[in-house]
């Protein structure tokens, strides 16, 4: 489960996979907002980390207060879906490269020495690191979500609190569709992913340690940042995990909208942008308004 969680709940990207673009004028900082149509009932918009250590979590009383107003939690994937262990065992093979090919076949000696270095310092087995795919391995291995690491769920934090409370919940996405987004990258442009990450990332602090502080400061713009890309040779990239995820979602998000007060939690990098869940809600003929809530 634990391993699921790193690569099934929409995995905040690390900013070390990205460069940074000048962002388009910035949205407030806020990582909750009111979604408000013509008509009906106020829905909601919160942007979770899906993992992060405990030291650094904590659940501030007010999103708990506007969870318990709604009618449904709605989380990128189906919760309860997702920890069903036959539907876990069954997306294992997927999370696995063909037969024939290895962490070896797509990394030079240099390289694949590196990454089989990471691996060990983050507790994980070594087995781990041949045979699956190299985007998954990079959620492993990025520095503060080791094996032996402490770690808590906002997503799993605020399904349990729904479920304790009678709140219905479902996902925008299924696991298929997820992993189908990973799978549109080629695993030579994932395996090249991997290193310039552990490269970024040598010598100094993570970068996802500078993605948990301006998380909790709620520095939407320094989020968005991170999720944007300069290089085009990861515009693919890009496009299949973050911009046809969030174009898919808005539909779904508006027809579920219809059912009644609905408080949506996906990851924070999806708010931002111009493809971003936030202007395309207000494109759809919403009012999108911040509610900090971290601060």
């Amino acid at each position: 489960m634990r391993l699921l969680l790193l690569v099934l709940t929409g995995w905040l990207l690390p900013a070390s996979l990205l460069r940074a673009q000048p962002a388009e004028p910035v949205l407030e900082n806020a990582l909750m907002w009111e979604i408000r149509g013509a008509d009906g009932p106020s829905s909601w918009l919160f942007g979770t980390i899906h993992l992060l250590p405990e030291a650094d979590y904590r659940m501030p009383d007010t999103l708990l207060t506007v969870l318990a107003g709604s009618d449904m939690l709605v989380l990128e994937l189906d919760m309860k879906a997702a920890m069903d262990p036959a539907a876990q065992m069954a997306l294992l093979p997927r999370m696995m490269m063909p037969e024939g090919v290895t962490l070896k076949t797509l990394l030079n000696e240099e390289d694949h020495t590196l990454v089989m270095e990471a691996i060990a310092a983050s507790g994980w087995p070594s087995f781990l690191a041949e045979g699956l795919k190299p985007l998954f391995l990079s959620a492993l291995i990025e520095p503060g979500l080791g094996l032996g690491t402490g770690l808590a769920s906002f997503d799993m934090a605020l399904y349990e609190y729904a479920g304790e409370r009678g709140i219905r919940h479902t996902g925008l996405e299924s696991m298929e569709e997820q992993l189908a987004a990973f799978d549109a990258i080629p695993l030579e442009e994932q395996a090249r992913l991997l290193v310039a990450q552990l490269r970024d990332d040598k010598g100094g602090a993570s970068a996802f340690d500078g993605l948990v502080k301006a998380y909790l400061t709620e520095d939407l713009s320094l989020l968005q940042q991170a999720m944007e890309e300069q290089e085009s040779g990861q515009a693919a990239f890009m496009e299949a995990l973050l911009y046809q995820r969030n174009d898919r979602w808005i539909e779904r998000m508006v027809a579920l909208m219809k059912e009644g007060r609905i408080f949506f939690a996906v990851g924070a990098g999806h708010l931002g942008g111009e493809r971003g869940v936030i202007r395309q809600l207000q494109r759809a003929g919403y009012s999108l308004v911040p509610h900090p809530v971290f601060r």
